[in-house]
This record gives structure tokens, sequence and C-alpha cells, in this order.
């Protein structure tokens, strides 16, 4: 199991408070797992967020459900996320699951995508413990060769209910490239299959000059860390393509 320590964000140690319970049935995925995996990296800027994604198999739906509820969060007023979504004060706690053909009860209403079933391995997960307890594991969250597979899946996709671009996966898929090479590598070592293939999908789009490239550096630009949109597209192409020889195998 690799272990990592960090001093968590005020949200993500509320959300492991309100797991606890549930923590080995569920792993956090999204904007949260990026943080964590950029824990370490604070030159690393990504959009602001105060959703914790977390994946549910579906035969534990139910019991997160009342772990959620016994923790005084209730369902989010907002009507496309209501059957997913769960609210206390600035903490917002999202379901989703893999695919099954026959989801029963609550798993029937939350959104389900094949490619969730990638964070079930243990090797596409980084167990993580906070400072003030280095030995108490406190949640389970996709590692960085998962999360890049996970965004590579998830280019492309639509914001309801307007449904606009969601252009933070491809720039989400650049800080990973670009910030944490080293565990991204090792991660990559242990990686099965489906992530290796997607996340050097990811890559080769970031590194092809094309709309990943483009929508990557669009949004460095309104992060204020590009001054332009050429500069920004050649730090991205350059960023994909160091990580390109890294992690491609061997001829």
């Amino acid at each position: 199991m690799v272990v990592k320590v960090l001093a968590p964000t005020r949200l993500l140690a509320e959300a492991a408070d309100v797991l606890a319970e549930v923590r080995d049935d569920v792993v956090v995925v999204g904007a949260a797992a990026l943080e964590v995996a950029l824990a370490e990296q604070n030159s690393a800027v990504i959009t602001p967020t105060r959703d914790i994604d977390v994946v549910v198999p579906v035969a534990n739906v139910a019991e997160v459900i009342a772990r959620l509820e016994a923790a005084d969060m209730h369902r989010s007023d907002v009507d496309h996320e209501r059957s997913f979504t769960w609210i206390r004060g600035d903490l917002k706690v999202q379901l989703v699951r893999s695919f099954h053909p026959f989801p029963k009860g609550p798993a029937k209403a939350l959104p389900a995508n094949p490619v969730f079933g990638m964070v079930a391995s243990p090797v596409h997960q980084v167990t993580i413990a906070f400072a003030d307890e280095p030995g108490e594991p406190r949640l389970h969250c996709a590692n960085t060769a998962c999360i890049l597979a996970l965004k590579q899946a998830a280019f492309g996709r639509t914001r309801p209910p307007d449904s606009m671009p969601v252009e933070r996966d491809y720039h989400d898929a650049y800080v990973l490239i670009s910030a944490v090479p080293d565990t991204l590598l090792a991660d990559f070592g242990r990686a099965e299959h489906e992530v290796r293939a997607r996340g050097m999908d990811a890559i080769e789009q970031l590194a092809a000059g094309n709309e990943a490239t483009a929508a990557a550096a669009r949004q460095m630009v309104r992060l204020r860390v590009a001054t332009s949109q050429r500069s920004a597209e050649a730090t991205v192409r350059r960023a994909a393509n160091r990580a390109r020889r890294l992690l491609a195998p061997p001829a």
C-alpha cells in the first residue's frame, strides 16, 4: 500500500471524517484527488473546487449514503445533481459508480461510467494520511496515472445544464505531466493496460497541437499562468513531449 502523508485542506479533512466508517469502500477521484497528487507542488495552479468526487461500488451505495446523511449532509437543491450530491456548508460530496447491468436502490440514480472501474484496482490508488496522525490512513485516492487516464476519458465532456465544454480536464492533464513526472513514472510502472493506454493517449493529444493543446492553453491563460495563447500552447507541447519520452515503452 502506497501511503502519502500531507497537510489536508479543510474540506478534504471534513470529507475524511464524514467517510471514515466507509473509507475502504470508496475512492476519491476528480479535483480532490488532483489536489492530493499535487500537494507538494506549491507552484502548480489548478482550478479551485469544493467538490469531493467519490467512486462507490454498487453494493455499497446505500451504506455510503447513510453515512453522509448521518453526518448531517443533505441532498443538493440543484435539479441536475440532486440524485448524486450531498452538501454540508462548503463541503460537497458527489457519488459516482462504475457500470453495473442491474443496479438497485439508490445506486440506479448515480452517474455511471465504465472508466470508473479503473480506480478499483489497488495499484491505481494512493492511501493518504494527515500530518497530525501520519500512521492513520484516512482516504484512498486515485493515483497520478489513474487521474491522467480518467482525465483522458473526460476529454470533450460538457457541463450541465448549459452544455459548455469543460476545458479544465485538458489543463489538469497538462499539470500532472509537468508537475509530478517522477511520481507519474512510478505509478505508470505499476499500472494496468487501460490506465497506461489512456494516459499515453492524453499525452499524445496534448503534444499534437490540436484541440487538446489549445484547450489546455486557454485554461492556462484564464488562470493567468501564461500571457498568451501561443506561448501557452508551446509550453503544453513541450511538457507533453517530455512526458512522452519519459513514459513511452522502450522500442
